[in-house]
C-alpha cells in the first residue's frame, strides 16, 4: 500500500499531522531527513461515455495530479 505522505529523498513514510486552518501541521520523518520536502502523490481517474461508437466500452484514464496540470498548464512541474 503507497503512503499518503512520504519522503523526497528515500520514499519512507511520513506522518504529516493538521494544526487547523492557516498553522503549519507537524511533520514526522521516520527516516531521519527533517529537511526533506513531502511528497503527497494522488492519482485522478477521468471517465467519460460518448456518442461516438455505442459497442465501445467506457473508456478509463489514469493520470496523476502533477501530470493533469502539466498538460492543463503547458509546463513541467
Amino acid at each position: 500500500m503507497s503512503h499518503l505522505y512520504e519522503c523526497s529523498k528515500c520514499g519512507e513514510a511520513v506522518k504529516v499531522i493538521s494544526q487547523g486552518e492557516g498553522v503549519e501541521p507537524i511533520k514526522k520523518f521516520k527516516c531521519g531527513h527533517d529537511d526533506a520536502v513531502i511528497y503527497a502523490n494522488r492519482k485522478v481517474t477521468l471517465r467519460g461515455k460518448g456518442d461516438l461508437n455505442h459497442n465501445s466500452p467506457v473508456v478509463k484514464i489514469r493520470l496523476t495530479v502533477k501530470q493533469l496540470l502539466c498538460a492543463l498548464t503547458g509546463k513541467n512541474l
